[in-house]
């Protein structure tokens, strides 16, 4: 009885952690949308797609090549990138810069499944 008990409260603790990290993935795409990161950067993977000619990068695989803290201090333009500051400076509060970043560096280009293995 206590290993079953045990075991629903670690599903449970699972689930809650998903959740959380769900409406965190949520909030966070809503902060780029918002705060119209769209009219220059694509998220293809997270469905947003290039408008016009911008030349700045699809950020779909950018928690795959840059770290947290420099993300962070190129944002507000303490750091640059190719000698190159980010041209607009973030205008939503703190907390939702802090949302946003972090929500940034989690996206990872996703390999596609190969369910056709060649012999």
């Amino acid at each position: 009885m206590k290993k079953m008990l045990l075991l629903i409260l670690l599903l449970l603790t699972g689930l809650v952690s998903i959740k959380a990290q769900t409406a965190e993935e949520l909030k966070g795409k809503s902060i780029f949308k918002e705060n119209k990161c769209t009219g220059c950067h694509a998220i293809e993977t997270q469905g947003f797609l290039k408008k016009g000619k911008s030349s700045a990068p699809d950020l779909s695989d950018i928690g795959s090549k840059l770290k947290a803290d420099f993300l962070k201090k190129y944002l507000k333009k303490e750091e640059s990138q190719n000698d190159l500051k980010h041209p607009i400076n973030f205008k939503g509060s703190n907390e939702d810069f802090v949302v946003l970043t972090d929500w940034l560096v989690t996206l990872k280009k996703q390999e596609p499944v190969d369910t056709l293995k060649s012999k």
